[in-house]
């Protein structure tokens, strides 16, 4: 990425340089416009100007490593629990999730959650449980995470008999930010699309996305059979 950045700037001076090639004079001599020595210039200032975009990309970097929190260190285990709302064709979802999460790798974790759908105004409703795993690339107090989750679930309606089970199978992908706001806790918002394999379309065609608030409670790094609490 540094790399990248730092060979744009220079390509981009160079193109500048190259528009303003040689033009006549009141002579009608072509004489160039840039001499060798501006040139020179402007590839110094070039130069520079890439090597003070990796310095700050290189703090950026040391910040986020001096800063982050052991929460997202191996062996260490969350649980959490938020609400959600989502809307798609003039129907309102509601929904409640949770989760159990362990961190194998610094800032990779994956677990077990159940979630719970209700049609406002309706008799329907949903539920399921599934597997997720996460990833937060910056692990400061201002965390960000992307997430996926494969899980298994079950409508209940009106439309569906008593001794029916309607089943389904779904994707989520899940996008959101976290903040610290106590210790060991953690307050997020997300938005999750899901993708069906199978829906009444009489009930719930087209669930649409889900805007997610929660909380994490981070237990801390599990040793043998204690445990450490988090700082």
């Amino acid at each position: 990425m540094k790399k990248l950045l730092t060979t744009s700037t220079l390509l981009m001076s160079l193109m500048i340089t190259g528009m303003a090639q040689n033009r006549p004079d009141s002579s009608k001599e072509e004489k160039p416009l840039i001499d060798d020595k501006t040139k020179q210039e402007v590839r110094q200032k070039a130069n520079e100007a890439g090597e003070k975009m990796e310095e700050e990309i290189d703090k950026s970097i040391s910040y986020q490593q001096a800063n982050q929190l052991s929460w997202f260190q191996p062996n260490n285990l969350f649980l959490g629990g938020g609400l959600g709302m989502g809307a798609t064709d003039g129907k309102v979802y509601l929904a409640f999730n949770s989760r159990i999460g362990y961190f194998f790798q610094p800032g990779f974790a994956a677990g077990l959650r159940y979630d719970a759908d209700r049609l406002v105004g309706n008799k329907y409703h949903a539920r399921q449980v599934g597997a997720f795993a996460r990833y937060y690339p910056f692990r400061t107090r201002i965390s960000s995470f992307v997430g996926a989750s494969l899980n298994s679930g079950r409508e209940f309606s009106d439309n569906v008999p008593a001794d029916t089970k309607y089943k389904y199978t779904s994707v989520g992908l899940e996008i959101g930010v976290m903040a610290w706001i106590l210790h060991r806790l953690g307050a997020e918002v997300s938005y999750e699309s899901s993708f069906y394999n199978k829906i009444d379309p009489t009930v719930s065609r087209g669930k649409g996305g889900r805007l997610k608030i929660g909380v994490n409670y981070y237990f801390g790094r599990v040793a043998g059979k204690g445990v450490k609490l988090a700082r």
